[in-house]
């Protein structure tokens, strides 16, 4: 039905389009209605009426006609754009029973959150990968400065692999932390200098 309705959009936008530029061209003069033979006697006759206008509707006509020729190409160009891609899968299990999937995004949102039970991380933010024997997990968190890095990263490149193994059942290959530490803040005040 989407494709339907986008085809309709399209048809209408482009007989808008035409429409608007032919009586655009008319009513400057740049046209003359017996140059559209093709469109048929039909469409010339409504033309007609637009090389005689005064003034006043000649500039009514000339603003309706931009108006509408601007809709139309806006419209022709939010149809024609490439829809929205859908989120990148997985398959984990297909048999004749049918087909598990699940979304790259889904295994992120694991990460992260297996990533914000590890002692010490402040923030989490992973990207995973597909990879022939499995997944790539790259992990840039933030950490408490008053932990141990090399302890904290250890223990969050376990967590990851064997989470993600457990729920998702592939082999997670290689697991990335890119750690850091925020700045910290402060509490000595500027003396002011008198």
């Amino acid at each position: 039905m989407a494709l339907f309705n986008r085809l309709v959009i399209i048809l209408l936008a482009l007989v808008v389009l035409v429409t608007a530029s032919a009586v655009l061209l008319t009513t400057l003069g740049v046209l003359d209605p017996a140059q559209l033979a093709l469109a048929g006697p039909w469409f010339v006759d409504r033309l007609v009426p637009f090389t005689q206008l005064d003034a006043t509707n000649r500039s009514l006509t000339l603003g309706l006609c931009l108006a509408l020729i601007v809709l139309a190409l806006l419209l022709l160009f939010l149809e024609m754009r490439p829809g929205p891609r859908g989120a990148r899968q997985i398959t984990l299990k297909q048999d004749a029973l049918g087909r598990v999937t699940v979304t790259l995004d889904e295994v992120r949102q694991l990460a992260d959150r297996e990533a914000g039970q590890v002692p010490g991380v402040t923030s989490a933010r992973s990207h995973v990968e597909t990879e022939p024997p499995g997944l790539s997990i790259a992990c840039r968190v933030s950490v408490d400065p008053a932990g141990s890095i090399p302890d904290m990263t250890d223990e969050l490149r376990e967590r990851l692999k064997a989470a993600v193994e457990h729920h998702v059942g592939l082999a997670v290959t290689q697991v990335s932390v890119d750690a850091q530490v925020p700045p910290m803040a402060t509490n000595r005040r500027r003396r002011r200098v008198a």
